[in-house]
């Protein structure tokens, strides 16, 4: 298969007048967010002139709502974010719960996962997240922050609470979580071969375990349904394993130019990486040929 084309914003990629996409979901970390982790003012403006020709911007990440709603609420207008790699969702002010782990599935990763060297595990639900104390060196006391890799699950804030996994798989676990300085998740992932699950990772030291069900491309599926728009008028952009779903299912995938080589397989198009406005780059593309359809000069 042949590698997906670049683009550098100089050769228009809509003819002047055609319609945008209707619906543009953007991934975080990586694609939307440069590498100070926030939106850059060229990207507001960018993504705030297709919304302003009709376009709707939906957010979908791996990161869960804690860490994606304040992203959200930062740029207004968007209504949907896709969290939890499509486990669950933010929609009009409401949480909603696309997939849930299976319980049984759950506990067999876990018990698996748990003899991996260096691993720490945790486990989220839609109202919180939960730190495992069976594994994961002396880090089982509620608020000691691990070093290393593992210190990236307290991003968000302390755990709702610690203990050993198991017992917090009735709050409705959506997404497990193992992390590890000694083996990348792709290896981690081995583990759990032959378990009806979902594996995916957007860092290299973090397996993200779901339901056999989840993945982006399938929430977006569910939102689009909801607005009457086809999967063709979607573009998608990412740049991660967990984007590749997305990018393969929407009409247009956009990888980003430090899109790891899963994301790039899936895309049609790829684009600036992030520290240089790779999703900017090809929304102004769009408005220009907009904005050249109705005479207006940019």
């Amino acid at each position: 298969m042949s590698a997906p084309p670049r683009f550098d914003g100089t050769a228009p990629l809509l003819p002047s007048g055609a319609p945008l996409p209707k619906l543009i979901a953007v991934d975080l970390d990586g694609t939307l967010l440069g590498p100070d982790k926030r939106v850059s003012a060229r990207t507001r403006v960018a993504l705030d002139g297709v919304r302003a020709l009709g376009a709707r911007v939906v957010i979908a990440t791996g990161r869960p709502l804690r860490t994606a709603l304040p992203v959200a609420e930062d740029l207004s207008g968007v209504d949907t974010v896709v969290a939890y790699n499509g486990a669950a969702m933010w929609q009009r002010q409401r949480v909603r719960v696309v997939q849930e782990l299976d319980q049984a599935a759950a506990r067999a990763a876990l018990a698996r996962l748990r003899g991996a060297p260096g691993v720490l595990l945790a486990l989220e639900s839609a109202d919180g997240w939960y730190l495992d104390a069976d594994a994961g060196g002396g880090h089982a006391a509620a608020g000691a922050t691990p070093a290393g890799n593992a210190a990236h699950l307290f991003r968000g804030g302390a755990p709702t609470a610690v203990g050993p996994l198991e017992g917090f798989l009735s709050t409705g676990p959506i997404k497990l979580l193992a992390a590890s300085d000694a083996l990348p998740p792709w290896q981690l992932a081995r583990a759990l071969a032959g378990l009806d699950l979902y594996t995916t990772w957007s860092l290299p030291f973090l397996l993200e375990v779901h339901h056999a069900a989840v993945d982006k491309s399938a929430a977006l599926a569910l939102v689009c349904a909801e607005l009457g728009i086809d999967a063709a008028d979607v573009a998608a952009f990412g740049d991660q394993h967990n984007d590749s779903g997305m990018l393969a299912w929407a009409g247009l995938g956009v990888a980003m130019g430090n899109a790891e080589p899963e994301a790039l397989a899936a895309a049609d198009l790829v684009t600036a990486d992030a520290a240089a406005d790779g999703v900017a780059l090809v929304l102004e593309s769009w408005l220009r040929a907009a904005r050249a359809a109705t005479g207006v000069v940019a």
